[in-house]
């Protein structure tokens, strides 16, 4: 029997893998050759959670474990003299740690000053509208044991609705507590409003009353801890919706400091109308938070829209909004709008406050600050 030729020593190069992803990957020949080389085998350990297909020549699998882990990758060559001998090479590759496992959990201090709860959601529903609210502390504050910054106010009345959210500064001690004060306050003080008879400018004189009372309540709560009123900075977001009903329309105004998204989106015809322009600071990346200077360009930070029908309206912290519109772009594209509702639908993310809430826990590579959103969603707007 002829001996057969001795294989030439090749290197190769497996792609590396993270765990619990789909791997399909064929060795990469890093060696040049003028002959065809055939992949007859590649053994890694078990434990890798990975296997060789004869078929298609790759190592496929679902990674178990992390590491770095070696790969004895058997081939020959083809030649006009037939094949060469079988031989074994060792190739290196790493298997990566899933990025969401890495991130810890720890809970908040539950006897710090202004503790709360690390997340919170709320459902109103009435035979005409669904109101859903859910705020989810981030990935960056859980896993260093820090509170949620953000928070939400939503109420409904006879033919009105008013929903906030509010996004603490990271960088503000008690921003926590700034957020929380803010809705609360302009919450309360809108509802008050909303119960009596009111017309058009009320609420209008409303929002610049009620953003005026939260200031006024965060100053008494910094002289009271003795610190800067700074160290409860926040943004706010928040609308009114009405009917009016002499114009047999709906309104809806709104208020915006600083960043964030309001928005009516009407995902049947995909009809969008943004009720905000994220206020910035003066420097790039730099947000507006709730203070005399928002109170004084009031009016610059409201918008009004009147409707025929009742449409969907969407408010969320930047820690919602950043993960689906990288862009101002992307805030304007209806497209980018109908794919957010539809992968709320698509997770049940409208169905309730606690699958709304679960939803928010939503992997987006690199954006892992707090995440509020409300909808409030009128019923049979198709």
């Amino acid at each position: 029997m002829d001996k057969l030729e001795k294989s030439p020593k090749l290197s190769f190069q497996l792609a590396n893998a993270v765990v619990g992803k789909p791997y399909a990957e064929k060795p990469v020949l890093l060696t040049l050759s003028d002959k065809v080389v055939v992949i007859e085998a590649i053994d890694v350990r078990s434990e890798a959670g990975l296997e060789f297909d004869f078929q298609t020549g790759q190592l496929v699998g679902q990674p178990l474990v992390a590491g770095e882990f070696d790969a004895h990758i058997s081939y020959y060559c083809l030649s006009q003299g037939g094949k060469t001998a079988l031989t074994t090479v060792l190739s290196r590759f790493y298997i990566n740690a899933d990025p969401r496992s890495l991130w810890k959990n720890i809970p908040s201090d539950s006897q710090q000053l202004y503790a709360k709860p690390d997340s919170a959601s709320q459902t109103i529903e009435t035979s005409t509208i669904k109101i859903l609210a859910a705020s989810q502390r981030g990935r960056s504050h859980a896993h260093k044991g820090q509170a949620r910054d953000d928070d939400f106010f939503i109420n409904s009345g006879e033919n009105w609705q008013i929903a906030l959210v509010a996004d603490g500064a990271g960088s503000a001690k008690y921003s926590r507590y700034g957020s929380q004060l803010i809705c609360q306050t302009m919450g309360k003080f809108l509802s008050d409003l909303l119960s009596q008879s009111f017309v058009l400018s009320d609420v209008e004189n409303g929002f610049r009353a009620a953003l005026g009372e939260s200031i006024a309540q965060l100053a008494n709560e910094a002289l009271a801890q003795h610190t800067s009123i700074k160290d409860y900075a926040s943004t706010v977001l928040a609308v009114v919706c009405f009917y009016d009903v002499p114009q047999q329309e709906y309104v809806y105004l709104s208020l915006a400091v600083g960043d964030g998204v309001i928005a009516l989106y009407q995902p049947m015809t995909q009809q969008l109308q943004l009720l905000n322009q994220p206020v910035t600071g003066d420097y790039a990346g730099e947000t507006c938070f709730v203070g005399k200077d928002s109170v004084l360009n009031i009016a610059s930070l409201m918008k009004f829209v009147r409707t025929k029908i009742s449409i969907p309206c969407l408010l969320m912290t930047d820690g919602v909004s950043d993960a689906f519109f990288d862009s101002d772009n992307a805030l304007k594209n209806a497209n980018v709008w109908q794919a957010l509702w539809q992968d709320l639908t698509q997770n049940q993310a409208l169905v309730d406050e606690k699958k709304l809430l679960a939803w928010l826990d939503f992997w987006s590579a690199g954006n892992h600050d707090d995440r509020t959103i409300v909808i409030v969603e009128p019923k049979n707007y198709e």
